[in-house]
């Protein structure tokens, strides 16, 4: 197996650790806000992780910069796709959340990607 679908795949595990079990402890909050703590922070989670993690491949500044491109795209993406739950109306119980859920996993997996890439 080659090196890039190890990064790759622990960083899809990271992705689920931060995504669920690190989320869970937190307080829900307004990811539509640009600025709001609570996305920044649950952005974070995924950054850190992210230097940790290639901490063991890339040297510390390269995992700083890696680190940097995912919590960019993290908060982004979040952000796009509350505002999008909020514009339209999208209960979090219906087939229109779970949809949109898709396309903002895919897109966060394709940043893993993006970042393996450059490495």
């Amino acid at each position: 197996m080659g090196t890039e679908l190890i990064i790759l795949f622990v960083l899809l595990c990271k992705h689920a650790v931060a995504d669920l079990a690190i989320q869970s402890f937190r307080v829900p909050s307004t990811k539509r806000l640009w600025l709001n703590k609570g996305l920044h922070l649950h952005s974070l989670d995924h950054a850190v992780l992210t230097f940790l993690v290639l901490l063991f491949w890339v040297n510390p500044w390269l995992a700083l910069g890696y680190s940097l491109i995912d919590y960019v795209a993290h908060w982004h993406i979040d952000w796009a796709k509350s505002n999008v739950l909020w514009k339209f109306g999208i209960p979090r119980e219906g087939k229109g959340f779970w949809r949109l859920q898709t396309v903002d996993q895919i897109l966060h997996y394709a940043t893993y990607m993006f970042i393996v890439s450059l490495m």
